[in-house]
């Protein structure tokens, strides 16, 4: 015990000496200002930052307390339907870590339940992991060669790494979980301590299943023999049939875990002349495979190198050709760190990540991630969880998302491109004139990209922009589209609650290659048949399908309490290809009087939101 102290003070004891001896400020090297300046705005979006996917997940953990052996089937029952899709593993992690709080009695009411306290709790442990991480990549890099300064830069790097701080400290998911386990493999592989590398990956998998892409790369650089590729799968497989095999029998499960739609992200049919159905994914994902097996490496710096590379390419296979959720960057970014530490394009690797980043974020805030990750954090007290009149969508108003998604692909290219063993640095242990700027840069540029917009949308709130109707997040039907047809107006008629309105936006459909319509806005008071709004334009801008679209052009004073109508007609012919989505209105206020549908008798609204100023 005292010898184990002794080892504990002296490490604590190396690491104050470390701070004493590094610099407060230094232009080319890892200083205090940039360990501080980090941790201070990790911290402040550790607070401010929280989807909502960590809350469904802590919450559920508790089940596990009381139905440890029907934990999906009542899951099921407790959430009304809503599917609980992991394998037991993260709400094993999780129920243990929430014990704390099951104990001093803070265990949710319901899934839904949203405690400030508890989402810190939830999202600090997979912080904790995701240093922990931070520190396997310090002793992968002294593994690799880079030696003590580069090594702790390249920690550094890592947990500044703008794919990692969106995924950790603004989304806060949980996918840190697998990487743990695929980066702690990776340590187990460059020490050639080979079933302990299969059975970290193996644990990797039982939190997303794309870890064993990554491990059947890895094995195939390194094991030629069949009998060594099976007996190491077969090691791989343990942890996932520890967990599979004990809940087969439950069709709660079999619903939950197989049925869940994110494993249908990896089929995307392709068609190249007279082959039709093509998976890219797995064509790619193929390819790296049979070059990682063909590849003979003797020189252990050489097979760090290719099986760096190779995780880069199996991350292109993932990323660039399958849907995937914008958290699961984490799963590429310790990859893409070490590529940029031993690569002589370093600099322009992390260049090209704050495009990717920007595209990301662009894309992302039309629907999946934006303002709404403050409703968990601390400032809900100050929102007190009103709806966003102003939205990210609206602030980076760039929306053609052909150009977004070719701009992340060429990005992803150029990693793999770039990432080839050939532009790998000989001296693994120089350090890129200009790289500890370029982290700071991406750092900062990655934070303020989101975060900037973010805050315009929360002042939108303190400044009393409100939300009077919003169905725009509800699922898109997409059979229930009313054209936009000559002679034949769409007619909406809506009720606020303010005195004045700021935007009117609706979901658009379009097709391709559309010609240029007219396009006439009118609003009206529905009672006095007064107008209090009309413009003319054209429908020029309307390009993208499923996107929400301005249709005032400046703000309308209104009278609260009244009902208004509003009209929009275009010159457009039949079938012309341009439209408006609708959805259901149920007993909502905003009603859609024309057309009338004998194909939808039910109640239907145009799919929008209107914002104002109570």
């Amino acid at each position: 015990m005292k010898e184990k102290a002794a080892k504990k003070q002296s490490f604590l004891n190396r690491k104050r000496a470390e701070w004493k001896e590094m610099k407060l400020w230094n232009g080319n090297e890892l200083c205090k200002v940039d360990w501080i300046v980090s941790i201070l705005i990790l911290t402040v979006l550790f607070f401010t930052c929280v989807h909502s996917d960590v809350k469904l997940t802590g919450n559920r953990s508790f089940l596990m307390y009381k139905h440890f052996s029907d934990f999906y089937q009542a899951s099921y029952e407790q959430s009304g339907g809503y599917w609980a899709n992991y394998l037991p593993s993260t709400f094993i992690a999780y129920a243990i870590w929430n014990l704390p709080l099951y104990l001093t009695g803070h265990a949710p009411e319901a899934i839904l339940t949203n405690s400030f306290v508890n989402l810190m709790w939830y999202k600090l442990l997979p912080v904790i992991v995701y240093f922990i991480t931070a520190q396997l990549i310090y002793h992968i890099g002294k593994e690799m060669g880079f030696g003590e300064k580069k090594s702790l830069l390249c920690k550094f790097a890592f947990l500044v790494f703008p794919m990692g701080v969106f995924s950790q400290f603004i989304f806060s998911q949980y996918d840190i979980f697998t990487v743990f386990f695929m980066v702690l493999g990776l340590y187990f592989f460059l020490k050639n301590r080979m079933w302990q590398f299969a059975l970290a990956f193996g644990m990797a998998c039982t939190f997303k299943y794309h870890a064993a892409l990554y491990f059947l790369a890895l094995l195939l650089l390194k094991e030629k023999k069949i009998r060594n590729l099976i007996r190491y799968a077969v090691i791989m497989a343990i942890p996932l049939m520890v967990e599979i095999l004990p809940n087969i029998g439950s069709e709660a499960f079999r619903r939950n875990v197989f049925g869940f739609s994110a494993l249908e992200y990896v089929k995307k049919p392709f068609t190249v002349g007279f082959f039709s159905g093509i998976n890219l994914m797995a064509a790619v994902a193929a390819f790296v495979l049979v070059w990682a097996y063909q590849k003979k490496v003797e020189e252990e710096e050489t097979l760090a190198s290719w099986a760096v590379f190779f995780c880069v390419a199996v991350s292109f296979s993932v990323f660039g050709f399958s849907t995937w959720n914008p958290q699961w960057v984490l799963l590429m970014a310790p990859f893409l760190v070490l590529n940029i530490f031993m690569n002589e394009n370093g600099n322009l690797l992390l260049m090209i990540t704050n495009i990717f980043m920007l595209a990301m974020y662009i894309f992302c805030s039309q629907s999946m991630v934006d303002e709404r990750v403050l409703n968990g954090g601390i400032l809900k007290y100050i929102l007190k969880d009103r709806n966003f009149a102003v939205r990210m969508w609206d602030v980076y108003r760039f929306h053609d998302q052909e150009l977004l998604c070719t701009a992340m692909w060429i990005v992803l290219l150029l990693y793999v491109v770039f990432g080839h063993p050939r532009y790998h640095k000989k001296k693994g242990s120089i350090i890129s004139r200009g790289l500890v700027w370029q982290i700071r840069a991406a750092f900062l540029f990655g934070v303020a990209a989101f975060v900037l917009p973010m805050s315009v949308c929360a002042m939108g709130v303190l400044q009393g922009k409100t939300v009077f109707f919003d169905n725009s997040r509800q699922n898109m039907e997409m059979e229930n589209v009313v054209m936009l047809e000559r002679d034949h107006p769409i007619i909406q008629e809506f009720t606020v609650s303010g005195n004045k309105i700021s935007d009117i936006k609706i979901r658009v459909y379009t097709e391709t290659d559309l010609d240029l319509y007219s396009l006439k806005v009118v609003l009206r008071d529905k009672e006095s048949g007064e107008v209090v709004y009309e413009s003319e334009g054209d429908t020029y801008g309307l390009k993208e399908n499923t996107a929400l679209y301005s249709f005032l052009k400046h703000s309308v004073d209104v009278e609260s309490g009244r009902t208004y109508q509003l009209e929009v007609t275009s010159d457009a012919p039949q079938n012309s290809g341009i439209g408006l989505y609708c959805v259901e209105a149920g007993k909502a206020l905003a009603q859609l009087v024309e057309p009338r549908s004998e194909e939808h008798e039910e109640k239907r609204s145009l799919q929008m939101c209107i914002t104002g100023v109570e």
